[in-house]
């Protein structure tokens, strides 16, 4: 291959990945505007001034797409996860740092929340591709792996009791992406079910409630339900 040859095919390359790029961002904008099933292909090509024929260039079906914002969505959380897990703490310190670390996510790409756990459908694995399911799954593993592990160290240094780390971390998992759920919902039903208790106060009381049904001792003042010593979802 010629040097004309090899640039052509590296600017070829950065043209579709950008373009891939560009067809993610639309389909992130569509979905979680409309959900899965009102958003048509048709509308995330217009949107990127390309020809629908084109987006199946990219990705094999609408729910190849769908899945293929998932994965780019755990995989962003899961790198989040990662900066916290080895931080020098104590683990019950740092299960608040990794509560802080997944709220600035959700603040910061409700979008990509919204569409990992609010529109999962059932039945989009029958038109993916099933090492893009896979890898979907592996993200989201090794993000509840990063709790498990801390529930793990916390148990090997005797602050935590003994227990199921990976079935504790599915239970703090659970609970946290539960409550966030719950604040998606519209504002009447916040208004009339949550009323004005923020979200960062009830994840402080979930993870108050996890700690006390961990810790091998009665837990520091710093994590009695309702403390605004100790709130690791405060904002700065």
């Amino acid at each position: 291959m010629s040097i004309s040859q090899k640039k052509t095919a590296v600017r070829k390359k950065k043209e579709q990945l950008e373009r891939r790029k560009s067809i993610l961002a639309a389909a992130k904008e569509a979905f979680c505007l409309k959900g899965f099933m009102a958003a048509t292909m048709e509308e995330i090509a217009d949107s990127c001034s390309l020809a629908k024929g084109t987006l199946y260039l990219y990705f094999k079906s609408k729910e190849d797409l769908y899945v293929s914002i998932i994965l780019e969505g755990t995989s962003l959380l899961r790198k989040e996860l990662a900066k916290i897990a080895n931080v020098s703490l104590p683990a019950d310190k740092l299960l608040g740092e990794l509560l802080r670390s997944y709220l600035n996510f959700y603040e910061n790409n409700r979008k990509y929340f919204r569409i990992m756990f609010l529109s999962s459908q059932p039945d989009t694995g029958d038109r993916v591709p099933d090492e893009l399911l896979k890898q979907c799954a592996d993200q989201g593993i090794a993000c509840m792996q990063v709790v498990s592990d801390v529930i793990e160290k916390g148990i090997e240094s005797g602050i935590f009791r003994k227990v199921n780390p990976w079935t504790y971390a599915i239970v703090l998992w659970s609970a946290v992406n539960g409550i966030m759920m719950h604040y998606e919902q519209g504002g009447l039903y916040r208004d009339e079910i949550l009323g004005p208790v923020p979200l960062h106060s009830m994840l402080q009381d979930a993870l108050d409630l996890a700690l006390y049904g961990l810790m091998t001792t009665q837990p520091a003042t710093d994590f009695e339900p309702g403390s605004e010593e100790y709130s690791p979802c405060e904002h700065p």
